[in-house]
């Protein structure tokens, strides 16, 4: 009986990651659309930036709902999803613009040293801040996943469990290397189907610690 509630719970998992998989491709097709058909190229930017900025509002809803599939209360997680992504798209948009703007700023910096031999020594650096920017970018989408706060203290808090929770830090930097593995391996789309995983094992993981926060911030 044990094996077959463990086998049901694994299914749920997966058909539920599939999901949510199926709409975070919605809501990305422009970004889809491009990497399927479109180059990268002066004249598509601003159509890929386009489709980056909508990355968060998506991220968001990935977070919220698995957050809320994994605590029992969504049954119907297609409607959960659309309804999250529309409610809460002004304030997970607030959160993402930001890291990417970090994101951007660092990978053109790479791009640019990698052209020109110049400053290679800034090569770690850059790659340290690309790491550091992500893992914070992570442990905000679980905060707004389970907190309702203002931006700017998402942020904050965001940043300092980046540096003051190295263990979980690491376990982060593992499961994203994980979901690039994915990408790598099964292709653009493929991203769109791990980050539902990722976003359940992450929050899982650091629910524990997310149930710390709440507890602290009741008290104070």
């Amino acid at each position: 009986m044990k094996e077959e509630n463990i086998f049901i719970k694994a299914v749920k998992i997966i058909w539920s990651s599939f999901l949510i998989g199926i709409c975070t491709l919605t809501v990305n097709a422009v970004l889809v659309f491009l990497l399927l058909t479109v180059k990268v190229t002066l004249l598509s930017l601003p159509l890929y930036l386009i489709g980056l900025v909508l990355i968060g509002p998506s991220l968001g809803a990935v977070f919220e709902t698995e957050l809320s599939f994994l605590l029992g209360r969504d049954t119907k997680l297609v409607k959960s999803y659309f309804h999250r992504y529309r409610t809460g798209f002004k304030s997970s948009f607030a959160i993402w613009i930001p890291y990417l703007f970090v994101l951007l700023i660092t990978f053109a910096d790479l791009y640019y040293i990698s052209n020109s031999g110049k400053m290679a020594m800034a090569i770690p650096l850059l790659f340290i801040i690309v790491i550091l920017t992500l893992i914070s970018y992570v442990y905000s989408l679980a905060l707004y996943a389970k907190f309702v706060m203002k931006t700017k203290d998402i942020l904050k808090l965001s940043l300092y469990l980046t540096i003051n929770r190295p263990v979980r830090s690491v376990f982060i930097i593992f499961c994203l290397l994980i979901l690039y593995m994915f990408f790598k391996i099964a292709g653009n789309l493929a991203v769109f189907w791990g980050i539902p995983l990722f976003a359940m094992f992450v929050v899982g993981v650091l629910k524990k610690m997310l149930n710390q926060i709440e507890t602290d911030l009741v008290q104070y």
